[in-house]
């Protein structure tokens, strides 16, 4: 998903990621049965829209340099 700007980004991750708006994710892979989606799915699209919002700020040093969130 590509987003014309930072609000459409930050839009997007505020309904997705509210429970009420949004209360049973589901994914589809490759045109497939929409499934229950998993952790990883939903940080993938988590990442990918906050990654694009950092480009358009002009800041994605911050993911492109990324560290480790926390050492095991």
């Amino acid at each position: 998903m590509e987003f014309e700007n930072v609000r459409e980004a930050l839009k997007f991750l505020l309904e997705y990621n509210d429970t009420m708006l949004n209360p049973n994710l589901k994914s589809r892979v490759n045109g497939g049965k929409w499934e229950p989606s998993t952790v990883s799915e939903v940080q993938a699209t988590n990442y990918d829209a906050l990654a694009q919002a950092a480009d358009m700020l002009g800041i994605s040093d911050l993911y492109l340099n990324e560290q480790p969130a926390y050492e095991d």
